[in-house]
């Protein structure tokens, strides 16, 4: 099977500047719906000028995260850290920028998190009046205020099938149209397993104290990714 998908011709300049995906989506998802995240991250970033990795440091983040540094080690890895992160996950957050060499930018909300906990008294829960305000201040904010900054044409996230019933919907390849880019999920069809599997491999640490104040139910979406 030929791996690879020809790039939009977009007269030399970036394609995401012009509103378009870097290549033909469909038959990239079609082309590699078997292929592993190494083949399916070569690809995309073979089109790419400007990528980043968003990462929320969670349970299993290592193992995206070393696949990326093999292939592109001086790439852009995008955190928004929501301030309510536990002091396990920093600690996790410091071992993964020393032991892979994470080239890091960190954005925060502009407000703390102990101004929040005051105004809200607790983190709001889903459903209630304060919910949609505090997600867009802890995290949907910051990660356009970042996506202004870098300005990226690709966009590699963690996101995988079988985690909601919203990203069944999505695919390995998708086109952000309201952050004009390209979007893609290597590790979409992976499972639990896979990811603890490749961690034990590679003597990668995993962060199972992870929380994020957004998503209290696991199976819940933040927005990040409509």
């Amino acid at each position: 099977m030929n791996l690879a998908v020809e790039p939009y011709n977009s007269n030399g300049r970036n394609s995401s500047i012009v509103g378009r995906p870097l290549f033909d989506l469909m038959d990239a998802n079609e082309v590699f719906a078997d292929a592993t995240p190494e083949h399916i991250l070569r690809h995309a970033l073979s089109h790419s000028e400007c990528p980043l990795i968003s990462t929320s440091f969670s349970a299993y983040s290592a193992a995206l995260l070393h696949r990326v540094q093999k292939i592109r080690p001086d790439i852009t890895v995008l955190w928004c850290d929501t301030g309510f992160n536990t002091s396990a996950t920093y600690r996790f957050v410091d071992q993964l920028v020393a032991q892979l060499h994470l080239n890091l930018k960190i954005y925060h909300p502009r407000f703390s998190a102990t101004h929040l906990q005051a105004r809200y008294r607790e983190i709001p829960a889903p459903g209630t009046a304060g919910y949609e305000e505090f997600t867009r201040t802890v995290k949907l904010e910051p990660f356009a205020r970042a996506f202004a900054d870098l300005q990226p044409d690709l966009w590699i996230t963690g996101i995988r099938r079988e985690e909601t019933d919203f990203r069944k919907t999505q695919n390995i390849f998708t086109w952000d149209a309201g952050r004009s880019v390209t979007k893609v999920a290597p590790t979409f069809y992976s499972n639990t397993k896979d990811l603890t599997d490749y961690l034990v491999q590679h003597d990668l640490p995993a962060e199972l104290d992870y929380f994020d104040p957004t998503k209290p139910d696991e199976h819940l979406e933040c927005g990040l990714h409509y």
